[in-house]
């Protein structure tokens, strides 16, 4: 055996002292650094797991406030209707001032297309009376005729042959009654009509379902008389969740089932009432009854055919979450589980309380709640990304420590421990911190001193803790400020509509370059066709040259600003509006408000309340003329009469003195006229026949007409009997008659015609003669009006006021060398009690 010498054993010794602690710190190192990078992968992805869910969770429950507000919005609007005047007219208002936009697809699988559509809210809306008579009712923007009306006080003859609400609304009728999802139940074929998925099915049926929000009405005594409903159209509820991905995407037009990731809403009984798959939903049979929930015991035909509505509170044998889910619901708590859905995918379900307790919904006070679902595996991939940069960095540092290791094997103990403690202590700091990143604590960070991969690391770690801050305080910093806007904007949307659909003008803002930024109803019906957003006033008032004028002047010269009076021919007649033009602005910088009135009734009144007027005083003047003229010209008469009988004069005087006496008989006729125009007697109804009239006149006035060549053309309808006042109606007929054969002195054709119509009768007169100018017509019922010379001009006058007070109708055709033609229109109902307020 060799003699060891003290080198050697020094040597031997130093290699020893320096290497086996450096080896075995070495290894202790690596095992370390495994060890930190598993837990530091699993802490990485648990947080990564708590942070989607409490994201998935936040968007849940904004989406469940906002569900809420918007069955508020559809409870304010019914209450809103049973406090207002319900007529046809304010109901297609109300029906047509309430929509939504709905986000849905069309054309084929092989070329979608997507289309937005503002929509009604309300798939219909009803007034009902105190009996469960339908009185009125607007379905599809379209007044359902009287005879489809239905009694809704029996179950069997509403929409969906159950439905109650009548009934439930009766029996409490201080309360607002909001039903369950009502509609008739879609299965699996109906959806997919061929489609392998939910998200390829284009030409499949779609469900239909309404929600009916109802209260009662009373009269002005408080006693129930009736009901009014609204119809939420289930499209507007589906729009809450069909368009949520919680992926990359963020939204969609139609989710994909197979993935998990997707949105669904259900209601306090755990039906599901917004889904993807359409026979999910909650449905009726074709009779009305509820079809029964997908459980452990339904039958295979009704799972193959898809007749399987989903219900959480029995879908525990799928999965035990579900009923928790909906149970928690009912606590009002928000929250996020593991679950599995009916296809498989395993994915975390965030869900939320839709808070809403009126109607059918106060047990719980919930309508429902909200789930947003995404895949398990997608919530890794942070992990696994700082995993691979963990194990990518560990690795380098293997390769460089085995090459320090080789280089620093003559190094002493020293550099060895000095070494071990400059790479452990940072991993120690990093794990803590992950530790305290892991259980919320986001302020945490590493020190990072050292520029190898170890800093590399650190600063890396560091980096990540800093974006999953930061992106926490813009998630939260968005949704406030979302929730203070959302609020801002519905407060100002709801005032703004409020104010400008109550105002019985059109109101009408266009920009300063003259497009239009926002109309109201009444403008929208004034301007039919021509509204559409960013046309051009040229365009919009086409039709109203004047209007188009001064807007064109005042955006200008930025002056002539205020209201002016204007009037437009329209279906040939004349209509008055009240026109005005406002700045919005200085000096309408920021555009110009339109104002439109109509003022057409208005001025007919003050035109008709100055006819009166003149005939009013035309009557007192003619009154007193006659008075005070007939009794000297009697005694003229007198005088000339006995002058007339005494001997002594010519026959040439004597002529002369009979046509003076002439002269003053015709005076007299047009006194008594006048009397007789001023003060009128007293309509004297009662029931006669007004053919037998019309024969008796005719009957009188034909001797007349032979002697002038003209024929009398009759033509009789059967007519029944009503009330009259026969001596007024001949006296009406009798001056139309005379003057049709006063303008037809060489002959001609008179035709007479009576029809009967619902609740008038008509008497035509027509004549073939030289007809009346136009310049005329205006005023031949005008009191002494007259192209006669020996005319009075009181005979038309004095039928039309006959006629008036008939409650009937005069009314004159006449075109120059063709003939005239009168109409006379009265009523069969002139009953007693209407008849004494006339007179």
């Amino acid at each position: 055996m060799p003699r060891l010498t003290l080198f050697k054993k020094i040597l031997v010794i130093t290699l020893l002292l320096s290497l086996l602690p450096l080896i075995a710190s070495s290894l202790i190192l690596f095992f370390n650094l495994e060890s930190t990078s598993a837990r530091l992968t699993s802490e990485i992805g648990g947080t990564a797991d708590i942070q989607a869910s409490e994201s998935l969770q936040m968007r849940a429950s904004q989406v469940a406030e906002n569900m809420a507000d918007f069955l508020r919005q559809c409870e304010s609007d019914l209450v809103f209707l049973s406090r207002s005047q319900l007529d046809q007219a304010t109901l297609l208002n109300f029906y047509a001032s309430r929509r939504g936009e709905i986000w849905y697809r069309t054309g084929s699988a092989s070329a979608p297309l997507e289309i937005h559509e503002h929509v009604p809210l309300y798939h219909s809306i009803a007034l009902i009376d105190k009996n469960g008579l339908e009185k009125l009712v607007i379905k599809e923007g379209e007044v359902v005729p009287a005879d489809e009306l239905k009694n809704v006080s029996n179950p069997d003859r509403t929409e969906f042959l159950t439905e109650d609400y009548f009934t439930r609304v009766r029996t409490q009728p201080g309360k607002i009654y909001v039903s369950h999802l009502t509609g008739f139940h879609i299965s699996k074929q109906d959806q997919l009509n061929g489609a392998d998925e939910p998200e390829h099915a284009f030409d499949g049926k779609s469900y239909q379902g309404v929600i009916r929000f109802a209260a009662a009405l009373f009269d002005a005594r408080g006693s129930f008389n009736g009901v009014v409903v609204v119809s939420l159209d289930h499209r507007h509820l589906m729009e809450f969740t069909q368009h949520i991905d919680p992926g990359h995407n963020f939204s969609t037009v139609f989710p994909s089932y197979k993935s998990g990731n997707y949105a669904f809403m259900f209601d306090d009984e755990g039906w599901i009432i917004t889904h993807p798959k359409y026979w999910d939903i909650r449905g009726l049979d074709a009779r009305g009854r509820l079809i029964p929930p997908y459980s452990a015991s339904s039958a295979k035909a009704d799972i193959d055919n898809g007749r399987i509505p989903f219900n959480l509170d029995h879908a525990g044998f799928i999965h035990p979450n579900y009923p928790r889910v909906a149970d928690q619901v009912r606590k009002q708590t928000a929250g996020f589980v593991d679950t599995t859905n009916v296809g498989g995918a395993r994915k975390i379900m965030a869900y939320a309380p839709i808070i809403y307790g009126s109607g059918d919904y106060s047990r719980h006070g919930v309508f429902g709640g909200i789930t947003i679902g995404f895949q398990l595996d997608q919530f890794q991939d942070a992990a696994r990304k700082g995993s691979r940069l963990i194990n990518q960095q560990l690795g380098e540092h293997r390769t460089r420590s085995g090459v320090i290791l080789l280089i620093t094997s003559l190094l002493a103990g020293f550099s060895a421990w000095g070494l071990s403690r400059g790479i452990t202590r940072p991993l120690l700091q990093l794990t803590e911190s992950a530790r305290k990143l892991a259980s919320g604590d986001f302020h945490s960070r590493v020190a990072v001193t050292a520029a190898d991969e170890i800093g590399v690391l650190g600063r890396t770690f560091n980096f990540m803790a800093d974006e999953l801050e930061n992106r926490k305080n813009s998630l939260l910093a968005t949704l406030d400020e979302l929730q203070r806007s959302r609020i801002d904007i519905l407060d100002e949307r709801n005032f703004k509509t409020s104010v400008l659909e109550s105002i019985s003008s059109a109101i009408i803002t266009i920009s300063p370059a003259g497009v239009l930024t926002s109309i109201n109803g009444v403008g929208q019906k004034y301007l039919s066709n021509a509204v559409s957003p960013d046309r051009e006033y040229h365009e919009l008032f086409a039709a109203w040259p004047d209007v188009s004028a001064r807007i064109d002047t005042v955006l200008r010269t930025k002056d002539g600003y205020g209201r002016v009076p204007l009037s437009r021919q329209i279906d040939g007649e004349m209509t008055y509006y009240d026109f005005g033009l406002f700045p919005i602005g200085t000096n309408a910088d920021m555009g110009l408000t339109i104002t439109l009135r109509n003022e057409t009734e208005r001025e007919r009144l003050r035109e008709e309340t100055m006819r009166l007027d003149r005939l009013a005083s035309l009557g007192k003047l003619s009154a007193g003329i006659a008075h005070e003229v007939r009794n000297p010209l009697t005694g003229i008469s007198l005088l000339l009469d006995d002058l007339h009988d005494k001997p002594g004069f010519s026959a040439e005087d004597k002529e002369m003195l009979s046509k003076a006496l002439s002269e003053i008989e015709r005076v007299e006729r047009l006194i008594s006229a006048l009397l007789n125009y001023s003060t009128p007697v007293r309509t004297a109804f009662r029931e006669g026949d007004l053919t037998q009239l019309v024969k008796d006149i005719l009957l009188l006035m034909r001797r007349q007409a032979e002697k002038q060549g003209v024929v009398l053309d009759v033509s009789y309808a059967t007519l029944p009997r009503f009330r009259f006042d026969p001596e007024k109606i001949r006296q009406a007929l009798i001056n139309i008659l005379k003057n049709a054969l006063e303008v037809l002195e060489s002959g001609g054709v008179i035709t007479i015609a009576t029809e009967c119509h619902d609740t008038t009768v008509t008497v035509a007169i027509r004549d073939n003669g030289p007809g009346i100018p136009q310049q005329d017509l205006p005023l031949i019922f005008e009191p002494f009006f007259t192209r006669k010379g020996a005319g009075t001009g009181l005979g038309l006058s004095i039928t039309q006021r006959i006629i008036e007070e008939h409650h009937g109708a005069l009314t004159v055709d006449s075109e120059e060398a063709t003939g005239t033609t009168f109409r006379i229109v009265l009523p069969l109902d002139n009953r007693p009690d209407k008849v004494s307020n006339a007179t």
